[in-house]
């Protein structure tokens, strides 16, 4: 199934287990654990 840039589900319907996607902007991530880290000092 195409899921681009959307929630979804990315497992067959006979999987045992459920595979999502969930989409993250990965940068936008960093930089707010990196001024959290910096705030704690």
């Amino acid at each position: 199934k195409n899921v681009r840039g959307a929630e979804g589900i990315i497992s067959s319907d006979a999987a045992k287990v459920k595979v999502l996607v969930i989409p993250t902007d990965e940068e936008l991530v960093i930089a707010r654990d990196v001024e959290r880290f910096k705030n704690q000092k």
